[in-house]
Order: C-alpha cells, then structure tokens, then sequence
C-alpha cells in the first residue's frame, strides 16, 4: 500500500463503514477461498451480520473461524485522457475508499444480543424507522432461527485512493475533466480530492 493512501483515523475509517450498506467477507476452509456479500453494522469496533443457521458460510466458519471483510466505496472512474494526452493507457484509475478488518468470527448465542444487533442492523439500514423494535416479543421465533455472528478485529487498514499523489499539472487535468463530465459522483469526487490534496 502506498503511505500517500493510508489512512488511519478512527474516525474517517467509522465513516465508511456507517455509510457503506454491504460489504465482503472472505472465509477460508482446506486453502479454499470462499467470498459473501452481505449486510453488516458496526459496534464499538466489531462488524455484526446475520443469515441462516445452515449452509455452506456456517460449515465453514465452524471450521474456520478467522476472517476478512472488505468494504468499499467507489468514487469516479478516470479515463486515461483525464490524466494525460500522450495516448497511453496507464494512467486510467478508479478513486475509492476502502477498509478491510482481518479478525476472527464468534456465533452469538445470547438472545438479547442477537436482538440488540439486528436491531442495530435495522436501525442502520431502516433510517426513518416504521418498524416495530426487535425487543418485542413477536420476533422471537425469528430471532431464534437466525444466526447472528460477529467480526472481532485483529487487524484493520484503510486505503483512500482520492488523487493524493498527483502533481499539479495532473490535478487540474484531472478536476477539469471532473468538472465537465460533471455526474452527481464526479461533483462528489471533487470535493474529496481538492479536501485530500496535499
């Protein structure tokens, strides 16, 4: 990883974890790789998911409980024209944020924890609420046949590829191109590379 896209502030890597709805985690069993986009919240520094009690993500987290999840957030795409007019290739890059936490994995038994996460699940991805709160007694059934396991990190890292490392000539190439393609994820995009530059 180059040092110019390290982050590690608590506080921008929570940033992209609250605000991203799904991320991948990656499961490993007999050096066989094994990936799931899924849904996830983040609690005082765990990430909680849940699914159903059998198939192939449990048998083998039952034998392999260590992990890695990723979480992305994808920024504009740079034609190689943005960068350069020599004609080459090369300098055609995609900007993002990403964080990945390497950990291991723990099934939740406790009833009032499953019930506490998926709340915080709901609470997450249901913003305007209009739900009925999971601590009522009608979600017991339900509760009770989902499995709810969550990521305890080891390890985490962030890269923010957001243009850190142009020189001037590229940044204003690449701004002025942003500026006259002009997309709602451009004007985004933007804002975060003129906020990063350095």
């Amino acid at each position: 990883m180059k040092k110019a896209f390290e982050i590690t502030n608590k506080e921008q890597i929570l940033e992209v974890l609250n605000n991203s709805s799904f991320g991948t985690l990656c499961l490993c069993f007999d050096n066989k790789p094994y990936s799931i986009p899924l849904n996830f919240v983040e609690f005082e520094n765990e990430i909680y998911f849940h699914g159903a009690k059998k198939g192939k993500k449990m048998d083998i987290i039952k034998e392999n409980t260590y992990a890695s999840f990723c979480v992305v957030e994808d920024y504009s795409l740079l034609p190689s024209y943005f960068s350069s007019d020599k004609g080459d290739a090369c300098p055609a890059t995609h900007l993002f944020k990403s964080v990945i936490i390497n950990g291991q994995i723990k099934v939740l038994e406790d009833y009032n924890q499953k019930a506490n996460a998926l709340e915080m699940l709901m609470q997450k991805l249901q913003k305007e609420g209009k739900y009925i709160p999971l601590n009522n007694e009608m979600y017991k059934k339900a509760i009770n046949g989902t499995c709810v396991y969550k990521l305890i990190p080891t390890n985490t890292t962030a890269k923010f590829k957001l243009g850190q490392n142009f020189n001037e000539e590229r940044y204003q190439r690449v701004v002025s191109h942003l500026k006259q393609r002009g997309t709602k994820k451009d004007l985004e995009t933007l804002e975060l590379i003129e906020l990063y530059k350095k």
